[in-house]
């Protein structure tokens, strides 16, 4: 009772079109088009969607692991070129080479003229200035900060002496203090051998969101002597010397084979367990050299001005296509700082006097060696293998509408196969007075349409209602009994 009225209430139109039509309900309904060329156009996208997903995404790129930056702590030490030994240890010798051999030393023995200004001009280097060589040790050579280092190649050195003047009587605006400290010129020194001096890296790696930590010691890296594609013929050529001086320079960090040529990969020398390499060795994987020009129009090479290297740690500890790996590795690769914009110096004082009133001043120049940490550590997390199924399963609808949508609108049968793909059901506003009726007069209806009558009640009602049964009218005899019937029950 409250359906009909409830019907009642809902018009049969909505300017001009059927309110059925308007607001009928769509739901699924899975349908056997028996066409082989939309079958297989439909299992190719999802056979291309299955290998993206589970071949590509989880086995290759191990989609079902989570990756963290890695972060680490450094410690660096430089020493100078030795037997082979400690230069801490007694007995130790140095293995400096002679300065004769150096060309940027002013060698005694040549043809060089000394200029005013403390250096000298030699036969055999006319493109720079030769200063005078001085030895140094490793601390000497070195100014250590956290994460840095800088290795001295060319050093100022000043005496300065307080201007007493200036504090005999307050400044004023008549007598000003216009030198506050008396500089001379002491001298001007190359670093002698400086590529032959060894930096010692001790580094360590955390990722504390995966909880992971380890020591170098621990781990095994290797130094890579890249090929940017950029490089100009000689810095090209600095970095095949590496590779090929080198004989067990590889082509991959792992299951390489030799080569000689760049890009290839060095592994360190080792001492204690700890990684060192030659300062020489990390400016040639750069590509770069100390007699280089430091910039265009400086007029002085990169071993006067000095230069800037960022030393990247990449740490991993899984590989595309593999997995996880039982071990945490690392390569090292250096960079250099554009030489019109990385010379480095740095200066440091120290008193010479009791009182504080003579200091000793070095402007050093020197190749400024930035290590910083890179790459990640990876560890399974369901999540993310969620996260990728998840996406497939995307995907895999996103297949089924896409061929829906060429089968509608694009491919040839498109009509046919809009008429496959969508059914109309018969209009449910005459349900209910089939429900009202009885089996037999069901059964009856169905015979005189010459349909089956088979099945339960409820698909003999859809059957009449998809064949378009609609209910009699009442005949104007009938309307009229019912009117005078009412007439009849009034008082």
């Amino acid at each position: 009772m409250s359906c009909r009225c409830c019907r009642r209430c809902i018009p049969s139109t909505i300017c001009g079109a059927d309110v059925s039509d308007l607001f009928a309900y769509s739901t699924t309904k899975y349908i056997k088009i028996r066409d082989a060329r939309l079958g297989l156009l439909h299992y190719g996208l999802m056979f291309l969607i299955v290998v993206y997903i589970l071949v590509y995404q989880l086995i290759g790129k191990l989609g079902y692991l989570k990756f963290n930056d890695a972060q680490n702590t450094v410690r660096l030490t430089l020493q100078e070129p030795t037997q082979g030994c400690n230069p801490n240890d007694t007995g130790c010798k140095d293995n400096f080479a002679s300065l004769s051999q150096l060309p940027y030393c002013c060698a005694q023995n040549s043809s060089c003229k000394t200029n005013s200004d403390g250096s000298c001009s030699c036969d055999y280097r006319t493109s720079f200035k030769d200063y005078n060589c001085t030895w140094l040790s490793g601390t000497d050579a070195s100014v250590i900060r956290e994460s840095s280092i800088v290795v001295a190649t060319f050093i100022h050195e000043y005496d300065q002496s307080l201007n007493t003047t200036c504090f005999n009587s307050y400044p004023s605006a008549a007598n000003n203090c216009d030198d506050l400290w008396l500089i001379q010129e002491k001298a001007s020194l190359f670093a002698a051998d400086v590529e032959a001096f060894t930096m010692l890296i001790d580094h360590s790696v955390t990722s504390p969101k995966s909880g992971l930590a380890t020591t170098s010691r621990q781990m095994q890296g290797m130094l890579f002597v890249g090929d940017n594609g950029n490089d100009g013929d000689v810095s090209k050529a600095i970095k095949d010397e590496l590779c090929r001086s080198n004989p067990k320079a590889v082509t991959a960090q792992e299951g390489g084979s030799s080569t000689d040529h760049s890009p290839c990969y060095v592994p360190p020398n080792s001492a204690d367990g700890l990684d060192y390499f030659s300062v020489g060795t990390l400016l040639q994987a750069t590509g770069v050299t100390l007699e280089g020009e430091s910039y265009p129009g400086s007029g002085h090479s990169a071993r006067y001005e000095g230069l800037t290297i960022n030393l990247l740690i990449d740490y991993s500890n899984s590989r595309d296509w593999h997995g996880l790996q039982p071990n945490i590795s690392y390569l090292y690769k250096p960079s250099v700082v554009p030489q019109n914009s990385g010379t480095f110096k740095t200066t440091l004082l120290s008193p010479s006097s009791l009182n504080g009133q003579q200091m000793l001043k070095k402007d050093i120049h020197g190749v400024l060696f930035e290590v910083r940490p890179s790459g990640q550590l990876a560890v399974f997390d369901f999540t993310q293998l969620l996260l990728q199924l998840t996406t497939s399963l995307t995907l895999l609808a996103l297949a089924t509408v896409g061929v829906n949508i060429l089968a509608q609108y694009v491919l040839r049968y498109r009509h046919y196969y809009s008429e496959a793909l969508y059914d109309r059901t018969a209009d449910f506003d005459n349900i209910s007075f089939l429900e009202s009726q009885s089996d037999n007069h069901l059964r009856q209806e169905l015979e005189d349409r010459n349909l089956p009558t088979s099945g339960t009640r409820e698909r003999m009602i859809l059957r009449l209602m998809e064949y378009g049964y609609r209910p009699p009218r009442p005949t104007s005899t009938a309307s009229s009994e019912r009117c005078n019937l009412s007439s009849a029950r009034e008082p």
